[in-house]
Protein backbone atom coordinates (compact mmCIF):
# COMPACT_ATOMS: atom_id res chain seq x y z
CA UNK A 1 0.00 0.00 0.00
CA UNK A 2 1.34 3.17 -1.05
CA UNK A 3 2.14 5.87 2.08
CA UNK A 4 -0.50 8.80 1.88
CA UNK A 5 1.63 12.18 2.73
CA UNK A 6 0.32 15.30 3.88
CA UNK A 7 2.03 18.49 4.60
CA UNK A 8 2.49 20.39 8.00
CA UNK A 9 4.13 23.63 8.36
CA UNK A 10 7.17 22.20 10.30
CA UNK A 11 7.49 18.68 10.27
CA UNK A 12 6.44 16.03 7.25
CA UNK A 13 4.36 13.31 8.10
CA UNK A 14 3.14 10.31 6.37
CA UNK A 15 0.28 7.36 6.95
CA UNK A 16 1.12 3.87 7.52
CA UNK A 17 -0.57 0.89 8.59
CA UNK A 18 -2.08 1.35 11.92
CA UNK A 19 0.91 -0.49 14.31
CA UNK A 20 -0.23 -3.36 16.58
CA UNK A 21 -1.80 -0.92 19.44
CA UNK A 22 -3.82 1.63 18.18
CA UNK A 23 -3.00 3.79 20.49
CA UNK A 24 0.37 3.63 19.63
CA UNK A 25 2.31 5.61 16.56
CA UNK A 26 5.84 5.24 14.99
CA UNK A 27 7.97 8.20 15.05
CA UNK A 28 10.65 8.52 12.12
CA UNK A 29 13.69 10.80 13.01
CA UNK A 30 16.50 12.06 10.75
CA UNK A 31 19.46 14.07 10.49
CA UNK A 32 21.56 15.77 8.20
CA UNK A 33 24.83 13.76 7.91
CA UNK A 34 27.20 15.73 9.78
CA UNK A 35 24.39 15.44 12.82
CA UNK A 36 23.89 11.62 12.45
CA UNK A 37 24.94 9.71 15.64
CA UNK A 38 22.64 12.76 17.42
CA UNK A 39 21.06 11.63 21.04
CA UNK A 40 17.09 11.43 20.23
CA UNK A 41 14.97 11.89 23.58
CA UNK A 42 11.32 12.27 23.52
CA UNK A 43 9.44 14.14 27.04
CA UNK A 44 13.38 13.86 28.73
CA UNK A 45 13.88 9.97 27.76
CA UNK A 46 16.51 9.51 25.52
CA UNK A 47 15.05 6.75 22.72
CA UNK A 48 18.54 6.12 20.77
CA UNK A 49 20.68 8.37 18.24
CA UNK A 50 19.56 10.07 14.97
CA UNK A 51 18.27 8.31 12.39
CA UNK A 52 15.56 6.48 14.60
CA UNK A 53 12.63 5.08 14.52
CA UNK A 54 10.17 5.19 17.43
CA UNK A 55 7.29 4.13 19.52
CA UNK A 56 5.38 6.71 20.99
CA UNK A 57 2.52 7.12 22.85
CA UNK A 58 -0.60 9.02 21.30
CA UNK A 59 -0.92 13.17 22.56
CA UNK A 60 1.55 15.95 22.35
CA UNK A 61 5.29 15.21 23.37
CA UNK A 62 8.21 17.08 22.93
CA UNK A 63 11.21 16.13 20.56
CA UNK A 64 14.70 16.58 21.35
CA UNK A 65 17.94 15.81 19.27
CA UNK A 66 21.35 16.98 20.56
CA UNK A 67 25.15 16.13 19.45
CA UNK A 68 27.96 17.76 21.68
CA UNK A 69 30.39 19.50 19.96
CA UNK A 70 32.97 20.08 22.78
CA UNK A 71 32.51 21.39 26.47
CA UNK A 72 31.12 24.71 25.42
CA UNK A 73 28.95 23.89 22.27
CA UNK A 74 26.56 21.65 20.92
CA UNK A 75 23.88 21.36 18.34
CA UNK A 76 20.04 20.58 19.03
CA UNK A 77 16.79 20.29 17.63
CA UNK A 78 13.38 20.44 19.77
CA UNK A 79 9.98 20.53 19.07
CA UNK A 80 6.74 19.57 20.66
CA UNK A 81 4.72 16.97 18.09
CA UNK A 82 0.99 15.82 18.37
CA UNK A 83 0.57 11.83 17.68
CA UNK A 84 -1.96 9.90 17.51
CA UNK A 85 -4.30 8.03 15.55
CA UNK A 86 -2.18 5.12 14.37
CA UNK A 87 -0.45 8.10 11.55
CA UNK A 88 3.42 7.67 11.67
CA UNK A 89 5.24 10.70 11.60
CA UNK A 90 8.73 11.29 10.29
CA UNK A 91 10.73 14.89 11.43
CA UNK A 92 13.95 15.93 9.62
CA UNK A 93 16.04 17.34 12.93
CA UNK A 94 17.59 20.46 11.54
CA UNK A 95 19.95 20.79 14.45
CA UNK A 96 21.07 24.40 15.24
CA UNK A 97 24.15 25.45 17.11
CA UNK A 98 24.76 26.86 20.42
CA UNK A 99 26.28 27.16 23.85
CA UNK A 100 26.11 24.31 26.40
CA UNK A 101 24.92 25.14 30.02
CA UNK A 102 29.46 25.15 30.55
CA UNK A 103 29.46 27.34 26.96
CA UNK A 104 27.10 29.93 28.80
CA UNK A 105 28.90 30.45 32.09
CA UNK A 106 32.03 30.53 30.50
CA UNK A 107 30.56 33.14 27.67
CA UNK A 108 29.22 35.01 30.62
CA UNK A 109 32.61 35.14 32.41
CA UNK A 110 34.40 36.44 29.42
CA UNK A 111 31.98 39.55 29.28
CA UNK A 112 32.83 39.81 32.71
CA UNK A 113 36.25 39.88 32.29
CA UNK A 114 36.19 41.39 28.91
CA UNK A 115 33.63 44.18 30.71
CA UNK A 116 36.19 45.04 33.50
CA UNK A 117 39.23 45.14 30.68
CA UNK A 118 37.30 47.78 29.21
CA UNK A 119 36.38 49.67 32.49
CA UNK A 120 40.54 49.29 33.13
CA UNK A 121 41.51 50.83 30.11
CA UNK A 122 38.92 53.61 30.04
CA UNK A 123 40.41 54.43 33.70
CA UNK A 124 43.89 54.19 32.49
CA UNK A 125 43.65 56.26 29.59
CA UNK A 126 41.84 59.04 31.77
CA UNK A 127 44.93 59.11 33.56
CA UNK A 128 47.37 59.38 30.95
CA UNK A 129 45.06 62.37 29.59
CA UNK A 130 45.29 63.95 33.14
CA UNK A 131 48.90 63.83 33.56
CA UNK A 132 49.82 64.88 29.78
CA UNK A 133 47.28 67.88 30.11
CA UNK A 134 48.71 68.80 33.53
CA UNK A 135 52.52 68.82 32.26
CA UNK A 136 51.51 71.07 29.44
CA UNK A 137 49.75 73.63 31.70
CA UNK A 138 53.26 73.45 33.89
CA UNK A 139 54.39 74.46 30.22
CA UNK A 140 52.50 77.05 28.86
CA UNK A 141 50.99 74.90 26.43
CA UNK A 142 47.60 74.50 26.91
CA UNK A 143 45.05 72.89 24.24
CA UNK A 144 44.19 75.56 21.69
CA UNK A 145 47.30 77.56 22.17
CA UNK A 146 48.80 78.31 19.03
CA UNK A 147 52.80 79.00 18.90
CA UNK A 148 55.31 79.55 16.19
CA UNK A 149 59.05 78.93 16.93
CA UNK A 150 60.47 81.46 14.85
CA UNK A 151 60.03 84.07 13.10
CA UNK A 152 57.82 83.19 9.69
CA UNK A 153 58.13 79.18 11.06
CA UNK A 154 54.39 77.49 10.62
CA UNK A 155 52.06 78.71 13.18
CA UNK A 156 51.47 75.36 15.45
CA UNK A 157 48.05 74.78 17.56
CA UNK A 158 48.97 72.53 20.66
CA UNK A 159 46.10 69.27 20.21
CA UNK A 160 45.44 67.89 23.62
CA UNK A 161 45.26 63.74 23.67
CA UNK A 162 42.18 61.57 23.65
CA UNK A 163 39.60 59.10 22.15
CA UNK A 164 38.02 59.24 19.09
CA UNK A 165 35.70 56.73 16.42
CA UNK A 166 37.98 56.44 13.36
CA UNK A 167 36.73 55.78 10.19
CA UNK A 168 33.90 56.70 7.45
CA UNK A 169 32.43 53.34 7.63
CA UNK A 170 34.23 51.21 9.81
CA UNK A 171 34.18 52.42 13.17
CA UNK A 172 37.27 51.81 15.30
CA UNK A 173 37.68 53.74 18.55
CA UNK A 174 41.45 55.14 18.50
CA UNK A 175 43.21 56.78 21.47
CA UNK A 176 45.73 59.00 21.07
CA UNK A 177 47.86 58.62 24.27
CA UNK A 178 50.03 61.90 23.33
CA UNK A 179 49.58 65.35 22.91
CA UNK A 180 51.12 67.27 20.03
CA UNK A 181 50.88 70.49 17.75
CA UNK A 182 49.54 70.69 14.35
CA UNK A 183 49.34 72.97 11.72
CA UNK A 184 47.11 75.86 12.34
CA UNK A 185 47.34 76.04 8.53
CA UNK A 186 48.58 74.29 5.54
CA UNK A 187 51.91 75.25 4.73
CA UNK A 188 52.12 78.09 2.80
CA UNK A 189 53.74 79.29 -0.15
CA UNK A 190 55.47 82.20 2.05
CA UNK A 191 56.55 79.41 4.40
CA UNK A 192 57.90 77.42 1.35
CA UNK A 193 59.49 80.00 -0.68
CA UNK A 194 61.53 80.58 2.90
CA UNK A 195 63.13 77.49 2.99
CA UNK A 196 64.37 78.23 -0.89
CA UNK A 197 65.41 81.03 0.00
CA UNK A 198 67.31 79.63 2.90
CA UNK A 199 68.86 76.93 0.43
CA UNK A 200 66.45 74.44 1.83
CA UNK A 201 64.18 72.27 -0.19
CA UNK A 202 66.36 71.18 -2.77
CA UNK A 203 65.83 74.99 -4.15
CA UNK A 204 62.73 73.18 -5.80
CA UNK A 205 60.44 76.64 -6.30
CA UNK A 206 56.51 75.14 -7.48
CA UNK A 207 54.84 77.28 -10.16
CA UNK A 208 51.32 78.62 -8.25
CA UNK A 209 49.17 78.42 -11.49
CA UNK A 210 49.19 82.23 -11.27
CA UNK A 211 46.43 82.46 -8.20
CA UNK A 212 49.45 83.85 -5.98
CA UNK A 213 51.86 82.81 -3.46
CA UNK A 214 51.85 84.94 0.31
CA UNK A 215 49.39 82.98 2.10
CA UNK A 216 47.75 80.42 -0.34
CA UNK A 217 48.64 76.83 -0.06
CA UNK A 218 51.71 75.63 -1.54
CA UNK A 219 50.74 72.77 -4.08
CA UNK A 220 52.41 70.72 -6.63
CA UNK A 221 54.85 69.02 -4.14
CA UNK A 222 55.88 65.55 -3.55
CA UNK A 223 55.91 63.36 -0.91
CA UNK A 224 59.73 63.93 -0.60
CA UNK A 225 59.33 67.89 -0.81
CA UNK A 226 57.70 67.55 1.91
CA UNK A 227 59.57 65.49 3.81
CA UNK A 228 62.59 67.57 3.01
CA UNK A 229 60.83 70.59 4.39
CA UNK A 230 60.07 68.84 7.48
CA UNK A 231 64.09 67.94 7.96
CA UNK A 232 64.86 71.67 7.11
CA UNK A 233 62.28 73.53 9.50
CA UNK A 234 63.31 70.65 12.36
CA UNK A 235 67.09 71.89 12.03
CA UNK A 236 66.35 75.44 11.42
CA UNK A 237 63.97 75.49 14.96
CA UNK A 238 66.18 72.45 16.87
CA UNK A 239 62.49 71.14 17.09
CA UNK A 240 60.71 67.90 16.38
CA UNK A 241 58.90 68.75 12.94
CA UNK A 242 57.26 65.89 11.35
CA UNK A 243 54.03 64.95 9.05
CA UNK A 244 50.70 63.87 11.09
CA UNK A 245 49.64 60.17 11.07
CA UNK A 246 46.29 59.16 9.67
CA UNK A 247 45.34 58.68 12.95
CA UNK A 248 46.54 62.02 14.17
CA UNK A 249 44.91 63.86 11.14
CA UNK A 250 41.72 62.05 11.41
CA UNK A 251 41.84 63.21 15.12
CA UNK A 252 42.45 66.77 14.60
CA UNK A 253 39.99 66.81 11.96
CA UNK A 254 37.31 65.50 14.22
CA UNK A 255 37.96 68.11 16.75
CA UNK A 256 35.68 65.59 19.02
CA UNK A 257 32.68 65.22 16.51
CA UNK A 258 31.82 62.03 14.86
CA UNK A 259 29.72 63.42 11.87
CA UNK A 260 31.06 63.74 8.48
CA UNK A 261 32.63 67.19 8.86
CA UNK A 262 33.24 68.79 12.00
CA UNK A 263 30.37 71.33 11.73
CA UNK A 264 27.79 68.48 10.59
CA UNK A 265 26.76 65.88 8.20
CA UNK A 266 26.48 68.31 5.04
CA UNK A 267 28.81 70.21 3.52
CA UNK A 268 26.57 73.37 3.56
CA UNK A 269 27.64 76.61 2.23
CA UNK A 270 30.60 78.69 2.63
CA UNK A 271 32.65 75.75 4.97
CA UNK A 272 35.04 74.72 2.47
CA UNK A 273 36.63 75.06 -0.63
CA UNK A 274 35.39 71.92 -2.87
CA UNK A 275 33.21 71.68 -5.93
CA UNK A 276 29.82 72.11 -4.83
CA UNK A 277 30.67 73.80 -0.99
CA UNK A 278 29.44 77.11 -2.19
CA UNK A 279 32.92 79.44 -1.93
CA UNK A 280 34.08 81.35 -4.49
CA UNK A 281 37.20 79.36 -4.90
CA UNK A 282 35.06 75.94 -5.33
CA UNK A 283 36.23 73.73 -8.81
CA UNK A 284 38.41 77.15 -9.62
CA UNK A 285 41.68 77.51 -7.43
CA UNK A 286 43.41 77.09 -3.81
CA UNK A 287 41.73 79.83 -1.06
CA UNK A 288 44.40 81.77 1.16
CA UNK A 289 44.33 79.43 4.37
CA UNK A 290 42.20 80.92 6.89
CA UNK A 291 39.82 81.67 4.61
CA UNK A 292 36.78 79.31 6.63
CA UNK A 293 35.94 79.03 10.11
CA UNK A 294 38.03 76.69 12.25
CA UNK A 295 37.05 73.37 14.04
CA UNK A 296 36.89 73.05 17.93
CA UNK A 297 40.86 72.44 18.18
CA UNK A 298 41.44 75.76 16.56
CA UNK A 299 42.57 74.21 13.16
CA UNK A 300 41.39 75.55 9.60
CA UNK A 301 40.95 74.06 5.68
CA UNK A 302 40.95 70.44 7.55
CA UNK A 303 38.22 69.59 4.72
CA UNK A 304 38.93 70.52 1.57
CA UNK A 305 41.54 73.23 -0.50
CA UNK A 306 44.32 71.16 -1.15
CA UNK A 307 44.89 67.60 -0.31
CA UNK A 308 47.90 66.73 2.62
CA UNK A 309 50.43 64.61 2.82
CA UNK A 310 50.96 62.26 5.79
CA UNK A 311 53.42 60.06 7.04
CA UNK A 312 51.80 56.71 6.62
CA UNK A 313 52.37 54.38 4.13
CA UNK A 314 49.14 52.69 2.26
CA UNK A 315 48.71 49.71 4.26
CA UNK A 316 52.16 47.89 4.24
CA UNK A 317 52.65 49.72 0.45
CA UNK A 318 55.58 52.31 0.83
CA UNK A 319 55.21 52.91 -2.83
CA UNK A 320 52.14 54.86 -1.85
CA UNK A 321 51.69 57.14 1.10
CA UNK A 322 48.16 58.57 2.38
CA UNK A 323 46.66 61.78 1.80
CA UNK A 324 43.46 63.69 3.54
CA UNK A 325 40.84 65.88 3.33
CA UNK A 326 40.11 66.55 -0.09
CA UNK A 327 41.03 69.62 -2.75
CA UNK A 328 39.44 72.62 -4.49
CA UNK A 329 39.04 70.39 -7.37
CA UNK A 330 36.79 67.58 -5.67
CA UNK A 331 33.51 67.09 -4.77
CA UNK A 332 32.30 67.27 -1.02
CA UNK A 333 32.70 63.21 0.00
CA UNK A 334 36.29 63.58 -0.22
CA UNK A 335 36.63 65.78 2.09
CA UNK A 336 34.93 63.56 4.90
CA UNK A 337 36.92 63.49 8.36
CA UNK A 338 37.10 59.79 7.41
CA UNK A 339 37.63 59.42 3.52
CA UNK A 340 40.84 57.73 2.56
CA UNK A 341 43.23 57.89 -0.34
CA UNK A 342 46.74 57.22 -1.35
CA UNK A 343 48.78 58.48 -3.67
CA UNK A 344 52.70 57.99 -5.31
CA UNK A 345 54.90 59.53 -3.33
CA UNK A 346 56.04 60.84 -6.73
CA UNK A 347 53.17 62.66 -7.77
CA UNK A 348 52.64 66.48 -7.79
CA UNK A 349 49.47 68.56 -8.70
CA UNK A 350 47.47 71.99 -7.85
CA UNK A 351 45.32 70.29 -5.49
CA UNK A 352 48.05 68.67 -3.19
CA UNK A 353 49.50 70.15 -0.42
CA UNK A 354 50.75 69.43 3.12
CA UNK A 355 50.24 70.26 6.71
CA UNK A 356 52.82 69.88 9.76
CA UNK A 357 52.87 68.24 13.08
CA UNK A 358 55.47 68.80 15.83
CA UNK A 359 56.26 66.35 19.25
CA UNK A 360 55.90 68.62 22.45
CA UNK A 361 57.60 67.43 25.22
Amino acid sequence: MNPLFCCLPIVFAFVTPLAAHADTSLLRVICEEEDKGAEVSVDGRLKGECPLDIQVNAGYLKLRVVKNVDALHERVFEQDIRMGGGVAMKVKARLMSRLTAAGQRHEAARLLAETEAEQLRKQAEVEVVQRILLALKEQGLEPGKSFRDCEGCPEMVVVPPGSFMMGDPGWQEIFIGHAFAVGKFEVTFAEWDACVAADGCSGYKPEDGGWGRGRRPVIKVRWNDAKQYVEWLSQKTGKAYRLLSEAEWEYAARAGTTTAYSWGDAIGSGNANCVGCDSQWGNKQTAPVGSFKPNAFGLYDMHGNVWEWLEDCYKEDCTRHMVRGGSWNFEPQFARAGKRTSLGPAFRYSGLGFRLARVLP
